[in-house]
């Protein structure tokens, strides 16, 4: 359970390795996730899966007072599911905001612009992430105010006005954006984006909002080391050997530094799931790693029995007898 390879970028790096273009992405991981397990099973013969499958989180957030830190914090996707929407450089909408990770991310790297840091040079595209009263108070006001208030990540504007200041476009962008905004929340469908979802209701009236900076960022590793069911690591068989995989040896599995379990883009929410999972799994497993026979079955006497009924006993002891 060493997690995956997100963060490291060195040379050699698996990163460099099996997703060479993601090079000098940011990370919401930190220093752990160097892929030290999944370089461990490569090299006693584990069989790697989905090497290439690596998944950018949308909504990083950068932070103007250290903006080229290589780990950011990761700005959840209630941030978008409570009515935050995204605006360009132009104060201008470009996306639905509840579309796939994948999806938004591509749509800042396409329509925005490049960050500019403060010696004048040019770092990843980013967006604005903008939400007003009704958002906020959906996203809760505790969790904002430690983005805004402990760690900085926010500023509070005073309608239109502030928030194009902000932004630095024409305060008429974002009356337009705001006001076909909101046409659209009340037909139920946006035109430009697709959107048929509105959390909130945002309109040029608003009087109170609160922005952040964000950008795509590595959030996930889809691929590692390839596990049974039973969170066994897998390696290739030997030639003349039955199956195509075999496992070694008291050598388990579990979490981030796996492959194979979430597909080409997981799920949000689902790594915690399997964490849960193939953690107890495994945990379970390496418990019986001690014991004497390696053989599948008891070699000692064996006692025919014969089956006479299965009960159906689900509602009372929470399995069949």
């Amino acid at each position: 359970t060493t997690g995956g390879f997100g963060f490291d970028h060195s040379d050699g790096s698996l990163l460099q390795q099996h997703r060479p273009d993601l090079v000098g992405v940011p990370t919401t991981n930190g220093s752990f996730a160097n892929g030290d397990g999944v370089r461990f099973g490569e090299a006693i013969g584990a069989t790697l899966i989905d090497m290439d499958k690596v998944q950018l989180h949308p909504t990083a957030f950068i932070d103007p007072k250290d903006p080229g830190n290589h780990t950011k914090y990761l700005g959840p996707e209630a941030l978008r599911g409570s009515g935050g929407i995204l605006l360009d450089q132009r104060g201008r909408r470009f996306v639905n905001e509840l579309d796939l990770r994948s999806v938004v991310s591509q749509k800042i790297l396409d329509r925005c612009d490049p960050y500019k840091m403060p010696d004048g040079t040019e770092y990843r595209p980013w967006s604005w992430c903008v939400l007003n009263d009704e958002a906020q108070d959906k996203f809760g006001r505790p969790m904002l105010n430690f983005y805004k208030d402990q760690v900085g990540l926010f500023e509070a504007v005073e309608g239109t006005k502030g928030l194009a200041q902000l932004i630095g476009c024409d305060e008429q962008n974002i009356i337009e954006t705001l006001g076909d905004y909101v046409s659209a929340l009340d037909q139920r469908f946006c035109a430009k984006t697709g959107k048929v979802v509105f959390p909130a209701r945002m309109s040029p009236t608003d009087s109170n909002f609160v922005v952040a900076r964000i950008t795509p960022c590595i959030h996930y590793c889809m691929g590692g080391l390839q596990i049974s069911s039973c969170a066994e690591v897998l390696r290739q068989s030997r030639a003349g050997a039955m199956g195509r995989r075999s496992k070694v040896r008291r050598l388990f599995a579990a979490g981030e530094c796996t492959g194979g379990v979430h597909g080409g883009n997981r799920l949000g929410g689902n790594s915690l799931a399997e964490c849960v999972v193939f953690g107890r799994i495994a945990g379970e497993r390496a418990a019986t790693i001690k014991q004497k026979d390696t053989m599948l079955l008891d070699k000692g006497d064996w006692i025919p029995v014969q089956l006479r009924e299965v009960r159906s006993t689900d509602v009372k002891y929470g399995h069949n007898t």
